[in-house]
């Protein structure tokens, strides 16, 4: 997630570049998928029936529908919303001409790819999908500015105030059909639009999910100093008040630990605050927040379709991206503003550059975890190992998708604890000697 500040032009010209190889890789992936003659992708269906019943080429075809996307969007902006976003209208110009250019050229690479038999053309359908799923984490990594399909959903989301899922279940949609009504009408037969249409709008995004966590190397790339060097803490960084992050498995003693830690302290503790300071700054009810912070939904349809992989993570409109962009700007700020103790929600991700702060996960076995589990929140002896077990998994898929690190990795943390060989006491004292020797 790119905070506000000023970029130096080397970091500039690194997301710009990486913004035009996503162009290339995106151009590759659909020219694949396309060859595979069982389809395209949603967006490329009516360019692609326009260019098989006409001369022109894909790439002129995907300029000129970008051009009527644009004009789509100048009317769900209107004139106060056309002023606010002019650079963004602007810049889809030159990212059409680009990506038009690429598409024609990948068509021309590809073009002795002629697959014959229906397992080959699935399996290329299925790299292209891969390609093209690469192609737009790198988009969205370089953070610079976005396709014109993406543009337009978002804008056409606000004008309506619909959630993005279902508006861009209806744009997929209706491009699909107008590709189908143009087939016919030029050619009087359906072509360009089967089930290869369907199956990339449907895995396109889950391997957006899948690969977007492994690129971080590239992000930490975009976003490093041109000359890095260790800096002694300014008068400022030195003033900032002491902070712990309690990581944890779930019926390991997150809570509790942190809970006698601020009072040792005697410093503020945060675990279900952070619900009612969250829905605070948000749309968001408390309700929402505790049903679907610190997991990621479950349901195969929105992990196929109504996520919104192709927009960085504060430009987002689902649910839960925007909720994690919230969370984190409440987490920093209550760092900001004094001593305190935070419990989960990838804080210490969040503040992984911040001085004074220590980062801390326990864990126990599972024995352990059961028996805390049905002291403490009244879970049944049968149904405990199942809970615990179903907790983690949606916790260590949360911090996986937004931070792109291994939930529990020690080296993610500056102490872990074992609850379960050691008293939740002994753990309190040996945290509180940890922090009070840290800060002197």
């Amino acid at each position: 997630m790119k905070e506000n500040r000023t970029m130096s032009k080397a970091e500039l010209f690194r997301r710009y570049l990486t913004f035009g190889v996503s162009l290339f890789i995106i151009a590759c992936g659909i020219s694949i998928i396309t060859r595979s003659n069982l389809g395209t992708s949603p967006i490329t269906s009516v360019p692609y029936v326009a260019s098989l019943n006409t001369p022109v080429s894909l790439g002129t075809y995907f300029f000129l529908f970008t051009v009527v996307l644009i004009c789509m969007q100048l009317l769900l902006l209107g004139k106060k919303g056309i002023l606010e976003r002019k650079v963004e209208l602007l810049m889809q110009f030159p990212v059409a001409f680009v990506l038009s250019l690429f598409t024609d050229l990948a068509m021309w690479m590809t073009s002795g790819f002629i697959p014959e038999m229906y397992g080959v053309k699935i399996l290329s359908l299925v790299v292209g999908c891969m390609v093209l799923a690469l192609g737009i984490c790198l988009e969205v990594m370089a953070d610079v500015t976005m396709i014109s399909a993406e543009y337009t959903i978002q804008f056409a989301t606000l004008r309506f105030k619909k959630d993005f899922g279902s508006i861009k279940i209806c744009f997929d949609v209706t491009l699909v059909l107008i590709a189908i009504a143009c087939s016919w009408a030029l050619s009087g037969r359906i072509e360009g639009v089967r089930e290869g249409t369907v199956i990339a709008a449907l895995i396109t995004g889950p391997f957006v999910r899948m690969i977007m966590p492994r690129l971080l190397p590239v992000r930490h790339w975009l976003s490093q100093p041109a000359a890095p060097e260790v800096v002694p803490l300014s008068g400022e960084e030195d003033q900032l008040p002491w902070v712990i992050t309690i990581s944890r498995e779930y019926g390991s003693g997150g809570h509790q630990v942190g809970e006698l830690l601020a009072k040792e302290l005697d410093i503020t503790f945060y675990d279900k605050e952070l619900i009612t300071l969250v829905a605070g700054e948000s749309n968001f009810s408390e309700d929402f927040i505790s049903q679907n912070e610190q997991r990621m939904p479950s349901a195969l349809l929105y992990q196929m379709v109504l996520q919104d992989y192709e927009a960085p993570l504060d430009k987002s409109l689902s649910y839960e991206d925007a909720l994690f962009v919230v969370q984190s700007r409440v987490i920093r700020r209550i760092a900001s503003e004094g001593p305190c103790v935070i419990v989960g929600r990838c804080a210490n991700y969040i503040l992984k550059d911040r001085p004074h702060t220590l980062h801390v996960f326990l864990f126990a076995d599972m024995p352990h975890k059961v028996e805390r589990a049905v002291a403490e929140y009244g879970i049944s002896m049968a149904q405990a190992p199942d809970v615990i077990s179903r907790i983690d998994k949606s916790r260590k898929e949360h911090y996986f998708h937004y931070t792109g690190q291994l939930w529990g990795d020690s080296r993610n943390y500056n102490v872990t604890f074992d609850t379960g060989a050691i008293s939740m006491s002994q753990v309190v004292a040996m945290i509180k000697e940890v922090y009070q020797s840290e800060r002197g």
